[in-house]
């Protein structure tokens, strides 16, 4: 455990272990509710100002399509990507690089990253189905449009959320945000469904306060 441990902090792999330090607290914060497997998502379709792919995002989006990030959350991607690549940089420096050379070191993270892209392709792999599934059986939940609901994460903006619907059976869970420009709503919250994205399965919603002002 202690060799674990020095080899860890080295400096080969502290930048590696370091990084562990904010996929943890995503994850605990995703338990908590306070973020959504959709937070950091991309557009693979986003356009350049022309009409066109730009260069830098033809490529980012190229590259996060190696790893299955255009079928599975890119947080999943990520944190997989992440545990991998410390895996193969401990694992690379423990065998070929004992007295901790600076040159092999860095041939080691050049392995250990192009190890850790081709196995987080096929870790993730599997798991494909599984949110296609989710994303198709969203599509075929009632129309929820006009429906109440509740903030079941820390809060529901622009960028990420989560709400809670009252459905015969069992309630549902939607990915939602806010319009653009309006105020985060909090967790509790009572809000009402105004439109659905079916290209992300996002939801737009917007307090039902604002709906029924005090009179």
């Amino acid at each position: 455990m202690k060799e674990i441990l020095e080899l860890a902090i080295s400096p080969q792999v502290l930048p590696l272990t370091i990084l562990l330090v904010p996929v943890a607290l995503y994850w605990v914060l995703n338990m908590l509710g306070a973020v959504d497997l959709d937070f950091l998502d991309v557009d693979f379709d986003t356009d350049g100002p022309d009409g066109d792919s730009g260069d830098s995002g033809g490529m980012l989006s190229s590259a996060l399509r190696i790893v299955n990030a255009k079928d599975v959350p890119l947080m999943v991607v990520l944190s997989v990507l992440v545990i991998l690549l410390w895996t193969c940089a401990m694992l690379g420096n423990l065998w070929f690089n004992q007295a901790q050379s600076g040159t092999t070191g860095g041939i080691v993270a050049l392995g250990s990253l192009a190890g850790a892209v081709i196995l987080t392709r096929f870790v993730v792999a599997p798991l494909k189905p599984l949110f296609r599934l989710l994303k198709s059986d969203d599509e075929k939940h009632v129309p929820v449009i006009g429906r109440t609901g509740i903030v079941r994460t820390a809060e529901v903006d622009e960028r990420s959320g989560q709400v809670e619907i009252e459905n015969a059976g069992a309630p549902l869970y939607l990915n939602a945000r806010v319009a653009a420009g309006s105020s985060p709503l909090p967790r509790d919250a009572e809000v009402i469904v105004i439109a659905h994205d079916a290209d992300t399965g996002v939801y737009t919603v917007r307090s039902l306060s604002a709906d029924n002002p005090p009179q």
